[in-house]
């Protein structure tokens, strides 16, 4: 990885399959970059409608000319979900992204982290 560089991969979403993106790295550390001002500043008519936080996750669901997405922040990581145009949306966050100089794209596990499993016997 590029210093200075956070990732980020395309994967499926685990209960539907659909693409969503995933922020590797801390994304709760005053280092890590502020994805929802740089989606802000690089999206055309780009919109934003935050909801009320639970104990530990915030939800913004935002638009822009190519669809809808919800950009979910909690424990377990920071994802955009794309809720309309799927493909069309993780294309234009990715690309965004990527050019902003601050994130990479990374090859996505194709196992999966084991979080949710029940590795008890």
């Amino acid at each position: 990885m590029i210093a200075g560089m956070e990732e980020f991969v395309v994967r499926p979403a685990y209960a539907s399959g659909k693409p969503l993106i995933e922020f590797r790295g801390d994304h709760r550390s005053d280092s890590f970059p502020n994805v929802l001002a740089l989606l802000e500043r690089s999206l055309p008519e780009f919109q934003v409608q935050g909801s009320n936080p639970a104990p530990d996750d915030f939800v913004s669901v935002c638009s822009f000319s190519e669809g809808r997405f919800e950009l979910s922040d909690d424990w377990g990581g920071l994802f955009v979900i794309p809720l309309t145009e799927v493909e069309r949306v993780v294309s234009a966050v990715a690309d965004v992204l990527e050019r902003s100089g601050a994130f990479r794209r990374s090859v996505a596990d194709p196992v999966g982290p084991s979080i949710g499993t029940n590795d008890c016997k």
